[in-house]
């Protein structure tokens, strides 16, 4: 091979060379660049991601039963989340904070707007009309999270005293046939001592109230001087079986008897005449 011949071949090599590392690094470039848009835009759809849905995503794991030995910190993080929802986020109708729309003839002192429902979690709007109280109610073997997003309530929360944190088997099934035979309707209506856990006024700025199977499972909620609206989320949903005792039913309470200045005593009684409620349409987010 002559020395021209080595030359040309040499040349030929060496921008090769050059060529191939040029497109090594546009591809790389071009990568770089896709990677970054794909983060741009992932990150972009996170934060477009309403209020509501996030809540409702979150809702499903923390009560979902793959997860219950984590419930108190998910439980914890939804509250956390939901403490942030306002009004707007659920697509509320202002025209329902109106006092005009209260006065209307045969208007029901409540109003309920269903927002998700499964076997699992119920997930709701309330609103209430000036002055009227929802009746002290319970939630059995349930966990519930309330946030108030118009207007201002008051909240006065009981838990069954004195509360047993270990209860044995045998305490169980006594318990379990005692409440089978009550919900099939063979019973007096129950009375039972109370602890005073909450007593006070929440309006949109204030933490989501938390109750559990064991705490601040019985409540009452008062509107005060305006329409008041609350977004409540239990788990799981009443009339969903309690395995080996039946369907959850809401009972109602009124206090007989002042014990002390935070221990009562609560009789079970009828569903009030008073308490009765129409619909109306959730108009916020598709809940996917």
């Amino acid at each position: 091979m002559t020395f021209s011949d080595r030359f040309a071949l040499l040349s030929c090599r060496l921008i090769s060379k050059v060529l191939t590392r040029r497109n090594l690094l546009c591809a790389s470039a071009r990568k770089l660049l896709m990677d970054s848009n794909d983060e741009a835009k992932s990150t972009m759809e996170i934060v477009n991601i309403p209020p509501i849905v996030t809540t409702y995503r979150y809702a499903l794991h923390t009560f979902d039963q793959n997860y219950k030995d984590e419930i108190s910190t998910n439980l914890y993080k939804l509250k956390s989340l939901m403490d942030n929802l306002k009004a707007d986020d659920l697509g509320y109708d202002q025209i329902l904070s109106d006092p005009q729309t209260w006065r209307k003839p045969n208007k029901a002192p409540c109003t309920y707007i269903e927002v998700f429902q499964n076997s699992l979690v119920n997930m709701s709007v309330f609103i209430l009309k000036p002055g009227f109280k929802m009746p002290l109610h319970d939630h059995p073997h349930m966990y519930g999270l309330l946030k108030v997003i118009s207007g201002e309530v008051r909240i006065r929360s009981f838990t069954e005293y004195p509360l047993k944190e270990d209860v044995d088997f045998d305490d169980f099934a006594a318990h379990a046939m005692h409440e089978a035979a009550r919900l099939a309707g063979f019973h007096n209506q129950r009375r039972l001592f109370a602890e005073v856990t909450q007593d006070h006024v929440c309006n949109a700025s204030s933490q989501t109230c938390v109750l559990t199977p064991t705490n601040s499972n019985y409540h009452e909620i008062e509107a005060l001087d305006v329409p008041a609206a609350f977004f409540d989320i239990l788990s799981p949903p009443y009339d969903t079986l309690i395995e080996g005792i039946g369907p959850r039913r809401c009972r109602y309470y009124y206090v007989a008897n002042e014990i002390s200045s935070n221990v009562v005593e609560l009789q079970e009684t009828c569903a009030p005449a008073c308490f009765f409620c129409d619909q109306a349409p959730y108009l916020g987010p598709l809940l996917v």
